[in-house]
């Protein structure tokens, strides 16, 4: 489990170095760029949505792509936001270092203060998944009625490759940067946290809903509810007692950090929870 811990991690970093490299030598760095086959085009989901919502027509040249990006999230679900989001991989990077920079005086009490008001908000406001295609579902109404990229100014994805970009090529720091909070902000009132206020792993999580593979499989019998896989998890999830298609992004972080082997890998999970190990 540490190897492919460790394969995510190279992963992650890689994508980021390639926005970077790609910003240097003035290259494209989508893959769209690069691979056309027909009229194949390998899109976000939510940037063909925002396209079709905002030219109340139907991009015909990007259904290809799209339906490619449908299928590869149901084949593998939300692993992009744990593998691949660069908003993700900065987000980690800013924690372990402030862990290493700042006193734990300062960042455990400011780390616990932030969930304490996280779950009393939520807990206030009732808020779950449903809330969250709810904003969504505004935020695309607003785009037919007004034709304005709404989701694309406050992605966390799109925010952190353009202040990555600009960053490397002019030596500034973007001022929609501050935008980050927006979401932040917003996963107070979500048991769930940011993912259900970033709109890319909200809609990924809608198409990631039948997605069986590549799940933690719990074993009962050997767990001692020492609630660390709980705790470890970014989506809020409880392991052992549920697996959501919809939040869950394959971190793996459970697995690994279960101290008596009651998590595995399950290759192909069913509704029931029988699957072969991996």
């Amino acid at each position: 489990m540490h190897r492919l811990l460790t394969l995510r991690h190279l992963v992650h970093a890689l994508i980021f170095v390639g926005i970077g490299l790609a910003a240097v030598l003035n290259v494209p760095f989508a893959g769209c760029a690069y691979l056309k086959i027909g009229m194949l085009r390998l899109v976000c989901p939510v940037g063909f949505l925002e396209t079709a919502l905002a030219s109340h027509s139907v991009p015909w040249q990007l259904v290809p792509g799209f339906l490619c990006i449908c299928v590869l999230i149901f084949v593998v679900g939300r692993a992009y936001c744990s593998w691949a989001c660069p908003a993700s991989f900065l987000g980690t990077q800013l924690r372990k270092l402030s862990v290493r920079v700042l006193p734990k005086s300062f960042t455990r009490p400011f780390s616990q203060k932030f969930g304490k008001a996280q779950r009393a908000v939520s807990a206030r406001l009732g808020t779950g998944k449903g809330d969250a295609f709810a904003l969504l579902a505004g935020l695309a109404l607003g785009i037919v009625l007004f034709g304005y990229p709404a989701w694309s100014i406050i992605c966390p994805v799109g925010l952190v490759s353009r202040g990555l970009i600009e960053g490397i090529v002019h030596h500034v720091l973007r001022w929609d940067l501050v935008l980050l909070l927006l979401p932040i902000l917003i996963s107070l009132c979500f048991r769930s946290g940011w993912k259900c206020a970033c709109p890319v792993g909200t809609v990924r999580g809608l198409l990631a809903t039948p997605n069986r593979t590549l799940t933690p499989l719990p074993d009962a019998s050997a767990c001692r509810n020492c609630s660390k896989c709980a705790r470890v998890c970014p989506a809020g999830l409880d392991p052992i007692r549920e697996t959501d298609p919809q939040l869950c992004t394959k971190c793996l972080q459970c697995v690994d950090a279960c101290p008596f082997d009651a998590l595995s890998l399950a290759l192909l999970r069913s509704k029931k929870g029988n699957a072969p190990h991996v």
